[in-house]
């Protein structure tokens, strides 16, 4: 039996759903994730009894980086529970905002890490980058 348009439309729509919802399911995944690791980075810096420049910013780039997936989360979790355009359009600033300011952190993390590399390469004194 032919598949009508209207059939096929509503396929899609149920498939489209589906893969919201898996891709929903992952973000809330790796939130879950980077706040196990902002709580190790933290734990970590917290011992460190000479912690340098570097430190600091790894630590700072991973809390940002924690505020800003949660709030990925948070607009990718609305879009899919959002009852009108209004909603929607909020939910992906915030979604936006969030990713922004994960870009944000990855690259002040580059640079501590960075700085961490040198400093092990000056005092041949190995440490944990996260």
């Amino acid at each position: 039996m032919k598949a009508e348009k209207g059939d096929k439309y509503t396929q899609n729509e149920e498939l489209k759903l589906k893969f919201e919802n898996v891709i929903a399911t992952g973000v809330w995944i790796k939130t879950v994730g980077q706040i196990i690791e902002t709580i190790g980075v933290s734990n970590l810096y917290s011992i460190n009894e000479d912690p340098t420049s570097g430190d600091e910013k790894v630590l700072s780039a991973v809390w940002i980086e924690t505020v800003g997936q949660f709030l990925q989360t948070i607009g990718v979790s609305q879009q899919i529970s959002a009852t009108n355009e209004q909603i929607t359009f909020q939910a992906q600033e915030l979604e936006i905002i969030g990713v922004s300011l994960k870009s944000l952190a990855h690259a002040i993390e580059a640079i501590g890490g960075i700085e961490i590399l040198q400093e092990e390469k000056r005092t041949d004194i190995m440490d944990f980058i996260p």
